[in-house]
């Protein structure tokens, strides 16, 4: 496997400027060069972190070291806000659950529907998903926050009520 002249740090901080882009290379190419990253460069650190990020004798190490880069990317780039209101993830996540496809209805709906109708990328889902996890799903992570847990729940359960039709 080659190695590449653009840091971990950089791709990480270039692959969420790049979240939405859909894998169009022109528009990935555009966002490196403003970066100061050559189109060469950006291909070769792409190809290599992918190839590293998949390497089993990698054991994760590479993904662990970039996913809270990628993710303080995020944070600066939305100045350190929430990506979405616990509400609204508190409505896809029972929609993504249990929301029925209309035309089979013993199957969910494709949650890339959901997402969608809810107004997000894949991306954005995703980038809302990791911010709202550790701080509301186990007190596994540093990050969890037992108030706002309880306020999930609660609005996780209001959420399913309302989507499976129950009145309470």
């Amino acid at each position: 496997m080659e190695h590449t002249n653009v840091s971990l740090e950089t791709y990480a901080r270039l692959c969420a400027r790049m979240a939405d882009t859909g894998g169009d290379l022109e528009r990935e190419y555009a966002i490196a060069g403003a970066e100061g990253v050559a189109r060469t460069d950006w291909t070769a650190a792409k190809d290599y972190y992918t190839a590293k990020m998949q390497d089993p004798s990698d054991m994760g190490r590479t993904a662990m070291a970039f996913m809270p880069l990628f993710q303080a990317a995020q944070a600066e780039m939305r100045g350190g806000g929430e990506p979405g209101s616990l509400e609204m993830f508190a409505k896809v996540h029972a929609e993504m659950t249990h929301r029925k496809d209309p035309s089979d209805p013993s199957k969910k709906l494709d949650h890339m529907v959901v997402i969608a109708e809810n107004g997000f990328t894949h991306a954005r889902w995703l980038e809302m998903e990791s911010f709202w996890t550790p701080r509301v799903g186990s007190d596994e992570f540093p990050e969890f926050d037992p108030e706002l847990a309880a306020k999930f729940r609660e609005l996780l359960q209001r959420e399913t009520d309302r989507v499976l039709g129950i009145e309470r």
